[in-house]
């Protein structure tokens, strides 16, 4: 993740757009974050998916707020499948996966 973030920064310092960068960062992001906060809700077990204001929380509902948060993140900004898709087709070249419209 560091190396993608450094190469575009690198093509914005010198005037290039990315290509498909910003669509492997997106999907990259969007499900660490949705496997890190299932497995801390797998580590906490029941209390981990009590809502926020919920009598002995753990750190006031932040783990359930952040697990609901991840699975959205996978949706909006370009879905996971459409990202891949992109990739596929702009970085390494593959035939398209659905039809031309």
């Amino acid at each position: 993740m560091v190396a993608l973030d450094l190469q575009m920064r690198s093509q914005a310092q010198t005037g290039e757009l990315p290509q498909v960068e910003g669509a492997m960062r997106k999907l990259f992001w969007a499900e660490s974050a949705q496997r890190h906060s299932s497995d801390t809700l797998d580590i906490l077990g029941a209390e981990g998916v009590l809502a926020p204001g919920a009598a002995d929380t753990p750190f006031g509902g932040k783990f359930e707020h952040d697990f609901r948060a991840a699975v959205v993140t996978t949706v909006y900004g370009g879905a996971s499948e459409i990202l891949r898709e992109i990739i596929a087709e702009r970085r390494l070249g593959l035939p398209r996966n659905r039809p031309a419209s």
